[in-house]
């Protein structure tokens, strides 16, 4: 494929996270860039970095990426401006955390429409224009680690993600016998972006990541990758240990992952109302690419970066005094800042839902490290492999 210099990229999602630092790399490399969100002033925002980072060309358009009408207008848009879409990016997403019974109908529904509708109508558009631009281009979607491995608790971005898996891999082949369009999918596992925050969460409890952590920089370049090398799939984490031990033995595997992710998400972390972060509407926290999931340590690449000042931080005085009031089914106390329920982790108002109250679970006390966990996953992905291996040298 040609140089990346003057390419025009859509990048769908790029008002923070892996989005934001997909654009600014892409930006570097001296691409024309379509960004594409629901924040219109943080999309602006970026749109700014991206030139300073060296883009000859960038501009922002509000996209609800589950309207067809709205992808139609981004795909019209890029072409209007660039004359040709030459890459396209399905990087929006969300994710929601909580025992399947526990979370409304609507917010699984309103999950699938995002993270997989949203592919579809992507793609679909950046297919049309591609083909009537001469029948060449890149799409890329963004998968997960949960697309190829069940996560329980977390059943509804599962499925989505393994839709996302399976709908890239059919478009993949299709378009490979009838057009130069090549399809990609990224299969990132953690990444230390602001999802922390965006995350629906149905767990009563604070939201954490099993270590080890990748940085949004990393998977951003990884991405960046895919122009000269078009890959049919992008396995990115060492929680992809746990494929191979899936395919061998998915009952096994499957019950050691529930075990370990059900103590992790609701036997350990500090206690946290239920919110839908961002699922319903965008949220004014965490427009920067890097979160707080990653352990500060000094000199670590993943701590936040410059141009993510943006996040909020403890201790600030110009956040309002935090005041306290109560659930209303389980009494449990929650922050709030003027009367309104605040964020747990960003302090911001958001959401307060009202779902079965939370049930205790025995576990360490609130504000114990997640190192159990990555005890917990270390001894479970061993021991099954051992059981595996030595199953299979029996016969």
């Amino acid at each position: 494929m040609r140089s990346l210099n003057g390419a025009s990229v859509v990048v769908a999602g790029a008002s923070s996270g892996l989005g934001r630092a997909t654009a600014l790399a892409f930006a570097r490399r001296g691409c024309r860039l379509v960004l594409a969100a629901r924040r219109e002033p943080v999309l602006r925002e970026v749109a700014r970095h991206c030139l300073d980072a060296g883009a000859p060309a960038a501009i922002a358009i509000t996209t609800d990426v589950s309207e067809p009408d709205d992808v139609q207008a981004l795909a019209e848009a890029a072409v209007a401006r660039f004359g040709a879409i030459d890459i396209w990016i399905n990087m929006a997403g969300v994710s929601l955390w909580g025992r399947f019974e526990d979370i409304p109908a609507e917010a699984q529904a309103r999950l699938l429409s995002v993270n997989l509708t949203g592919v579809v109508l992507g793609s679909h558009a950046a297919v049309r224009a591609m083909l009537a631009g001469g029948g060449g281009g890149l799409i890329i979607n963004m998968a997960s680690l949960a697309g190829r491995v069940p996560v329980p608790f977390c059943a509804a971005y599962t499925a989505s993600k393994f839709g996302v898996a399976g709908f890239s891999e059919a478009l993949r082949d299709e378009l490979g016998v009838r057009s130069a369009i090549r399809v990609c999918a990224v299969y990132p596992s953690f990444v230390n972006t602001p999802t922390d925050l965006h995350s629906a969460n149905y767990t009563g409890r604070v939201l954490r990541a099993l270590p080890p952590v990748l940085d949004p920089d990393y998977v951003a370049e990884r991405v960046v990758g895919l122009w000269g090398r078009p890959r049919r799939s992008l396995p990115l984490g060492l929680h992809f240990a746990l494929q191979p031990a899936y395919a061998l033995a998915p009952g096994l595997t499957g019950w050691l992952t529930a075990q370990v992710m059900r103590r992790f998400l609701f036997g350990i972390g500090a206690p946290a109302p239920r919110h839908d972060g961002s699922l319903f509407a965008p949220l004014a926290e965490g427009t920067g690419s890097h979160g707080s999931w990653a352990q500060p340590r000094s000199g670590d690449s993943s701590q936040p970066r410059s141009g993510d000042s943006s996040q909020p931080r403890s201790g600030d005085s110009s956040q309002p005094r935090s005041e306290e009031s109560r659930h209303p089914r389980s009494g449990d106390p929650i922050p709030t800042q003027s009367g309104h329920p605040v964020h747990p982790r960003s302090g911001g108002p958001t959401r307060l839902l009202r779902g079965p109250a939370t049930r205790p679970r025995s576990g360490p006390q609130v504000g114990r490290r997640p190192r159990p966990g990555v005890t917990l996953v270390t001894a479970a992905v061993a021991g099954l492999f051992a059981i595996v291996l030595t199953g299979r040298a029996r016969r």
